[in-house]
C-alpha cells in the first residue's frame, strides 16, 4: 500500500506539472497571435489613413469656420472623404482635426455631418478622444490608437495621418490631421482569432484534471 500511495503522489505531482505547463503554453500561444493580429490591424489602419491623407488638398480646407457646415466648400470635402471611406467597409467615419497651440484638437470636417448632423461633430468642437498623444504624433507621421476607446459618439479604434500643406511640392508643414475610425466591435472581432487556441488549452487542462481525478479515486479504493 505504501508503494501504491508513493506512486500515486508522484503521479499527482506529474499531473499537476502537466496542467501548469499546458496553462503556460496556452497563454503564450493565445497571447502571441492576438498581439500579432492587433499589430496587423493597427498597421493596416495607419497605411489606409496615410494614403487617404495624400488625397486631401489643404486649400480645400482653408477658411472653414464654425457655421460653414452647409457651405458648398464643406460639403465638397465631406463627399470626398465619404468616397475614400467607401473603399474600405471597416472604416465607419473619416474626419479632419485641427491641432491648436493650446494643445487641443478641434474638428474641422466630419464626413457624417451631411447624413447625420446630430451624430457628428461640428466645426470647432473639441475632440474628447483620449488619443491625444497619437493625434499630436500624427503631425509628423501616421499613428493609431493603442486600444479601443469610448466617447459620446461610440467606441472606436482610430488612425491618424498628417495632411500636408500642399499636394504638389510640400513646404514641409502639416495643415491638419486626418482621422479614420473602426468600431471597437469590429476591432475586437478582427483580433480575437486566437479563441480556438484558448478553448483547446482549456479542454486539454480539463482532460488532464479529469484523468487525475479518476486515478486518485482508484488509488483511494485500493488503499
Amino acid at each position: 500500500m505504501t508503494e501504491t500511495c508513493s506512486a500515486s503522489t508522484k503521479w499527482w505531482v506529474s499531473a499537476l506539472l502537466i496542467v501548469i505547463i499546458i496553462s503556460v503554453l496556452t497563454a503564450f500561444a493565445y497571447t502571441s497571435p492576438n498581439n500579432a493580429l492587433k499589430d496587423s490591424v493597427r498597421q493596416g489602419m495607419k497605411s489606409t489613413v496615410a494614403v487617404m491623407a495624400t488625397q486631401i488638398d489643404a486649400k480645400d480646407l482653408a477658411g472653414l469656420k464654425p457655421g460653414d457646415e452647409n457651405s458648398t466648400q464643406y460639403i465638397a470635402v465631406v463627399r470626398h472623404l465619404q468616397t475614400m471611406r467607401s473603399l474600405d467597409d471597416h472604416i465607419i467615419n473619416a474626419y479632419i482635426l485641427k491641432v491648436n497651440p493650446d494643445q487641443t484638437a478641434t474638428f474641422l470636417v466630419d464626413d457624417l455631418m451631411v447624413d447625420d448632423p446630430q451624430g457628428s461633430a461640428k466645426i470647432g468642437e473639441v475632440s474628447t478622444s483620449p488619443d491625444k498623444m497619437e493625434i499630436f504624433g500624427a503631425l509628423s507621421a501616421p499613428t493609431a490608437s493603442k486600444e479601443p476607446y469610448t466617447t459620446k459618439y461610440g467606441s472606436f479604434m482610430s488612425a491618424y495621418a498628417p495632411i500636408d500643406d500642399s499636394l504638389s511640392g510640400s513646404n514641409g508643414n502639416t495643415y491638419a490631421v486626418l482621422a479614420i475610425d473602426m468600431s471597437a466591435k469590429d476591432y475586437e472581432t478582427a483580433t480575437s482569432k486566437g479563441g480556438f487556441i484558448l478553448i483547446s488549452g482549456i479542454l486539454s487542462m480539463l482532460i488532464a484534471l479529469g484523468t487525475l481525478f479518476v486515478f486518485g479515486m482508484k488509488c483511494q479504493g485500493k488503499s
